[in-house]
């Protein structure tokens, strides 16, 4: 194989790995953006049954006073009651009498519903709780371990491309137009610039090359590309 081949095989995996410590560079603010969705889910869930007990609450004391001024008011239509003499007048007072207390029993029913509610609500809250304590500690412990992974990748980074940037230059110094025509194929074909034959197909493209093309990458002694995709070909040492 022709000596500055291995070099661009060398630079192809240094890019290679460098490509895929970026992408898991930057895959890491998505893994930790979709802790914090899981977390606000907990926490919603939490707030939600809370301001529930809160409303219940509320409208619990709004229908113990709603029932107060119904009992003041039968209240008065009985003390009116007392004080005529008018039998019609004591007959609607007394359909309104009715008409108050059937209002109410049916508050009563409703408060009654609602202390039901709220005492459902409580394991659901205490379940709410525990499992949002749970996620935080949880996400908190997964958003650390995503730091540190970040850190330890760009290290890892810096070092290969520091690696990337000695082999790049033995390249360019070699040959400045094979290494311009390498970085576009890296770019253009998902970083498979340099690729094996198999038999005599481009394994990028798996169309079958010429016969030239295909001798002259057995014999190794100049870079060959193929013709259909423009990858710069080589053999497999099984097919020379």
């Amino acid at each position: 194989m022709v000596e500055i081949l291995e070099k661009l095989l060398l630079l192809q995996e240094r890019d290679q790995k460098l490509q895929a410590f970026l992408h898991e560079i930057n895959g890491v603010p998505g893994e930790k953006a979709a802790l914090q969705r899981e977390l606000d889910s907990a926490q919603r869930t939490l707030e939600n049954d809370k301001g529930r007990a809160t409303q219940i609450e509320v409208e619990r004391k709004r229908f113990e006073v709603e029932a107060d001024g119904k009992r003041a008011q039968i209240a008065k239509y009985q003390t009116q009651q007392l004080e005529t003499r008018k039998n019609e007048e004591y007959a609607a007072l007394k359909h309104e009498i009715e008409r108050a207390q059937s209002d109410i029993n049916t508050i009563e029913d409703r408060e009654l519903e609602l202390m039901q509610e709220f005492e459902d609500l409580k394991p659901a809250i205490a379940a709410a709780d525990q499992k949002y304590s749970a996620e935080k500690s949880r996400v908190a412990a997964l958003m650390k371990t995503a730091d540190e992974k970040v850190g330890v990748l760009r290290g890892r980074a810096d070092e290969l491309k520091v690696e990337r940037e000695a082999v790049a230059a033995e390249v360019k110094a070699a040959d400045e137009d094979l290494f311009e025509l390498y970085e576009k194929l890296f770019q253009s074909k998902a970083g498979r610039a340099v690729v094996p034959l198999e038999g005599n197909h481009c394994s990028g493209c798996h169309m079958t090359v010429t016969p030239a093309t295909l001798r002259d990458a057995k014999v190794g002694a100049k870079v060959v590309s193929c013709e259909q995709c423009g990858r710069i070909v080589y053999a497999l040492p099984e097919y020379t």
